[in-house]
């Protein structure tokens, strides 16, 4: 596995965890595989120290996992693990529509608008990183704008893993299609711009296919 060419001084520790971070949400490793800093200091041609640096930021955003006695692996992330989350996001995103009603903007609307449109061309074109970061920051705005601090960091915690190997490891509902992402998407939307005839739970449930 090939990664890009030497690595500049500049921003070192960054720059890997970038790298590192889309490897992981490419699924161009196995869940539960053992990550090598050695191996990796080599394939990238740095120094061990930034990756174990890098190595860490992961697994404090709950990308890999992290062991005294084991060193780093790549999470195991199953369907079990997608169903609990799934149970656990939905009063919570609920909640967080619910409360970002009211302090959406106009500018935030449009860039939800134009969010849906990146990530359904990039489903489209089978871009399942691009798709995968799209829709992370679509939420991450509705949650941010619920101006709730607390249920914005629980959201992330439960959710940066669930969107990076949902992703990664093709656990996405079978009848998924940029049609439905997209409508999934509009329904947040249309709720928060007051047009919607729906209540957020019921914008939730469809958007999580429940």
């Amino acid at each position: 596995m090939a990664f890009l060419p030497h690595v500049k001084p500049v921003s070192i520790r960054q720059t890997v965890v970038e790298m590192i971070r889309r490897a992981l949400l490419e699924g161009r490793f196995r869940p539960g595989q053992p990550l090598s800093e050695v191996g990796l200091a080599s394939e990238m041609n740095v120094s061990r120290g930034p990756v174990r640096e890098a190595l860490l930021v992961l697994a404090q955003e709950g990308l890999v996992s992290h062991s005294q006695n084991y060193g780093f692996s790549v999470l195991e992330f199953n369907e079990q693990d997608r169903r609990e989350v799934q149970q656990i996001r939905l009063p919570l995103e609920i909640l967080a529509l619910n409360l970002a009603v009211v302090n959406i903007t106009q500018v935030d609307l449009r860039t939800l608008d134009a969010l849906t449109e990146q990530m359904t061309q990039a489903y489209e074109d089978r871009r399942y990183v691009e798709c995968t970061q799209a829709d992370l920051d679509f939420h991450s705005l509705v949650w941010e704008r619920a101006g709730n601090k607390r249920l914005f960091s629980a959201l992330r915690n439960l959710m940066v893993p669930y969107f990076a190997y949902g992703s990664a490891f093709r656990m996405s509902r079978p009848d998924l299609t940029s049609e439905l992402l997209g409508e999934q998407h509009r329904c947040f939307t249309r709720f928060l711009s007051g047009v919607s005839d729906q209540t957020a739970e019921e914008c939730v449930r469809f958007h999580l296919g429940l």
